[in-house]
């Protein structure tokens, strides 16, 4: 069951994020540092505020609270880290997460993802529009053991990201594709594979069916930086219609879906499989708090216009397994 949306407007309050943060961290058995907490919105001014705000959780107990902002502008995040001590900017990853963001005639913008145990966690880039993979990959901050996995790439079919990340902690690149749905076993089957896990359960496969969405969907890949090694790849249903959550979330999971805080006029819910080295897995959820996101997600689950669908079609094409 789903949250039940707070009547109140839906604007990034920092005293209230405190309060809110504290509360559901405690629901989850989740780290909790006030200090730390404090420091990244001071450090970060004015951003939680221009766009949305996201919880996100895991089915793992313990596991960190993380909060993120989405915003429509290209804010320098990077410099913002480094001076307030998140991040070394010489970095392989930070320089990483610049070049992606200064690709594309700089239209891609940058998004962060916090914890209350390491500040900064992820730098993300949103690509404003389905990118080549080669142009991605082609980036000179790009280690050559990354880009040795473009053919494999292709022939899944994974040609086109939305979004890319850097996990400055990990030193993990995340690539985050647009590829065409419906999901199929086979499909389901060959992405775990590329993290040396097994295909998903008959079960995961059945939640998958139901609520990943039909025409295209999110799916990630986790290298690790300094090797090539992929890591962990992770399989999203954006935008989950309201009811039920997927059979396959634990109790954690519906715990944080039922108490994180929401502003926004429609809680936002998303929820993500994913499969790792040695088989190691588990589930991942993310919920709306302010900025209604709604509005930026909407069309997620709806048909793709003509220029996108002509390239989940060249993907589809290419697709062999």
């Amino acid at each position: 069951m789903a949250a039940a949306t707070i009547q109140s407007p839906s604007v990034f309050a920092s005293g209230r994020f405190i309060t809110d943060y504290k509360k559901t961290a405690d629901l989850l058995g989740a780290p909790y540092s006030e200090e730390t907490v404090k420091a990244t919105l001071t450090n970060f001014p004015g951003l939680f505020e221009q766009g949305s705000v996201s919880w996100r959780a895991t089915s793992r107990a313990n596991d960190q609270l993380n909060y993120r902002f989405y915003i429509p502008s290209n804010v320098d995040t990077i410099s913002l880290a480094a001076k307030a001590g998140y991040i070394d900017p010489t970095k392989p990853m930070a320089r990483l997460a610049k070049a992606w963001s200064n690709m594309f005639n700089g239209e891609p913008a940058e998004w962060c993802d916090f914890d209350s145990e390491r500040g900064l966690a992820k730098t993300w880039i949103l690509l404003k529009g389905l990118r080549s993979v080669d142009d991605l990959l082609a980036a000179e901050e790009v280690p050559e053991s990354t880009r040795a996995h473009l053919d494999t790439f292709h022939k899944l079919g994974l040609k086109y990201c939305h979004f890319v990340a850097v996990d400055h902690h990990s030193g993990t690149l995340n690539l985050y594709f647009t590829v065409p749905g419906p999901i199929t076993e086979a499909q389901a089957a060959a992405y775990t594979a590329l993290a040396g896990a097994d295909p998903p359960t008959a079960e995961e496969f059945a939640d998958m069916r139901k609520y990943v969405p039909k025409h295209r969907f999110a799916f990630a890949v986790t290298i690790q930086g300094s090797t090539g090694k992929i890591k962990r790849v992770s399989i999203y249903a954006l935008n989950i219609p309201e009811g039920p959550l997927p059979a396959t979330a634990n109790d954690r999971l519906r715990q944080f879906f039922a108490d994180a805080p929401c502003y926004d006029k429609v809680q936002t819910r998303t929820v993500g499989w994913s499969y790792g080295n040695g088989n190691s897995k588990y589930m991942k959820g993310e919920a709306s708090y302010t900025g209604e996101l709604q509005t930026f997600v909407k069309n997620a689950r709806l048909p793709p216009n003509e220029t996108m669908a002509k390239l989940l079609e060249e993907a589809r094409a290419s697709m062999s397994f």
